[in-house]
């Protein structure tokens, strides 16, 4: 009789560790750094990065045809290692050329688009989200918005326009130049997938 109840209580055990590791696996896409909660505010704080991004470059760069976004690769645990998660701009222009933001041209390396230094995430004291855009080095507070506000748009950046400059000097991007007609017609792609990997190797 002992045996029984003890195998019961075994089985009952191994069930509630499979139900468990199963919901939680449905609430972590990104196979369990985040939690639900916090996938929910990544996903919130790089959507408003990447149309912080492409506005800039949509409305001050002239022969664009795409700005396209990779997923948010996440990166370390904040227990073995640092967290990190970074996002990267692929621009097209109207030849048929493909190039990346935040990565080497010639011997010179860009920075990276990310929680680094672009977006602060975080919740406040009663778990609402704090989300944060930099701006002309200044941290906005853009927790309540669904699109990019007025405040939090960009009206230089020193960062975006140096890689340009860069990759329109390299050749890898053609018929592209700074000035105030912008691409008004370029397509804009946005990418909120969450996935654990190394950003530069994304193509």
């Amino acid at each position: 009789m002992k045996k029984l109840i003890s195998g019961i209580v075994v089985m009952v055990m191994i069930i509630l560790g499979g139900v468990f590791y199963m919901n939680q696996q449905s609430h972590n896409p990104d196979t369990g750094i985040l939690d639900k909660q916090e996938v929910q505010l990544y996903k919130h704080g790089f959507r408003l990065l990447e149309e912080q991004i492409a506005t800039y470059i949509k409305e001050h760069y002239a022969g664009v045809s795409k700005i396209e976004f990779s997923p948010i690769f996440i990166q370390g645990d904040n227990k073995h290692s640092m967290f990190s998660a970074n996002v990267v701009p692929a621009i097209y222009d109207k030849h048929g050329n493909k190039t990346y933001l935040g990565r080497q041209v010639g011997e010179e390396d860009y920075g990276d688009f990310g929680s680094f230094w672009d977006v602060q995430l975080d919740f406040d004291g009663s778990d609402k989200e704090v989300i944060e855009l930099k701006v002309d080095d200044q941290d906005v507070d853009v927790s309540g918005s669904k699109h990019l506000p007025e405040k939090a748009k960009l009206s230089s950046s020193k960062k975006i326009d140096e890689n340009m400059a860069a990759l329109i000097k390299d050749g890898q991007l053609k018929g592209v130049t700074k000035n105030g007609s912008g691409s008004p017609k370029a397509e804009i792609v946005y990418n909120t997938e969450i996935k654990k990997g190394e950003h530069w190797k994304w193509r």
